[in-house]
């Protein structure tokens, strides 16, 4: 029994070490990460919270109205610390951040935690909806073109992806809202419904500003999926496997899909990181209440607390995205380093 005990715990022992030292290396690169992150995060607050010192008006003569006398907008400059130098409110907002306060809106006294909190799942909800449509049409299109290079599909889809990645998100929001919204009037213009309050409804209100997001993505995808699947179609591993008679279904998703999803995941994380921070034209359009609809809102209204809970939110997620990847990157393809 001794002997077999040790004999069977032998390997498992062995393996201890090399899992240790993997997890050692994806600690250290999570922390090399968020490392580098962490300047990026500081420059691009600093540059949110200088924001109002470069806009026309101010705050107290938008919030208090244009009849305001000075001693109301001294008063309302002292209150929420306007009067201030520019690195000490910095100073301050971080601050204030370490403790977990994002502070409050100017505009209705609301807390940024709970604003944020009712406007991150809309935002969130469109992009990650974008993203799941994008990938189940451009994926297939991309592996079934890349099997049959330079037919009629092939030069056709290649044709009217350029189309679409040319067409712009102001162009798209104007053309899709007049077929779908006013003239078919199979969707609604503008507004919102939550997925927990009536899920169909959520759905019909979510399919406009995903189809003008998702034109561009489809292409987008397609072209960087067709390309990676066209080129590992190629590879010596693959041609083996061709010649052994293998079903083809089996090559594509055994040999050609894995070790092309790395340069995939990467713009996956690009695009996702895009959509969140960059839908600002589309929710403004159909007036979903999203986080570029609070953002254009906050901006409109001098509200620089709104400006900088949405801005701090979007960098902490292109940070994680990002690391997120890179790390992905490294499971699919052992041979991409973290470290």
């Amino acid at each position: 029994m001794t002997g077999n005990s040790t004999q069977l715990a032998g390997p498992f022992e062995q393996d201890v070490p090399a899992l240790r030292s993997m997890r050692s290396i994806y600690l250290r690169a999570i922390g090399t990460r968020l490392t580098t992150g962490v300047p990026v995060f500081l420059l691009v607050m600093l540059a949110g919270t200088s924001l109002s010192n470069f806009m026309p008006g101010s705050a107290a003569q938008t919030i208090l109205g244009p009849y305001a006398t000075r001693a109301q907008i001294a008063v309302f400059n002292a209150m929420y610390g306007y009067n201030k130098p520019l690195l000490v409110r910095y100073a301050l907002w971080l601050w204030a951040l370490v403790h977990g306060n994002l502070g409050s809106s100017i505009y209705n006294g609301q807390s940024e935690v709970a604003l944020l909190a009712a406007r991150a799942p809309v935002t969130f909800e469109i992009a990650l909806v974008t993203m799941f449509v994008s990938l189940l049409v451009a994926i297939p299109l991309a592996l079934f073109t890349a099997m049959r290079p330079g037919g009629v599909t092939d030069s056709g889809l290649r044709a009217i992806s350029s189309f679409l990645l040319s067409i712009p998100s102001f162009v798209a929001v104007v053309f899709f809202g007049f077929v779908f919204a006013l003239t078919l009037k199979w969707l609604p213009a503008t507004g919102w419904v939550a997925f927990p309050d009536d899920p169909l409804q959520n759905l019909r209100y979510v399919a406009l500003p995903v189809i003008c997001l998702a034109i561009n993505q489809v292409a987008y995808f397609y072209r960087v999926s067709r390309g990676e699947f066209a080129a590992t179609l190629q590879e010596d591993f693959v041609l083996v496997a061709r010649s052994k008679g293998l079903p083809i279904r089996y090559i594509l998703l055994r040999h050609v899909l894995r070790p092309s999803q790395t340069h995939v995941l990467t713009v996956f994380g690009l695009s996702l990181s895009y959509l969140l921070g960059g839908s600002f034209i589309v929710e403004n359009y159909f007036a979903v209440p999203g986080l570029g609809w609070q953002m254009v809102y906050a901006v409109e209204a001098h509200d620089l607390p709104t400006v900088q809970g949405i801005l701090c939110v979007t960098v902490v997620l292109f940070i994680l995205i990002f690391m997120l990847v890179d790390i992905g990157n490294a499971l699919i393809d052992p041979r991409v380093s973290v470290s």
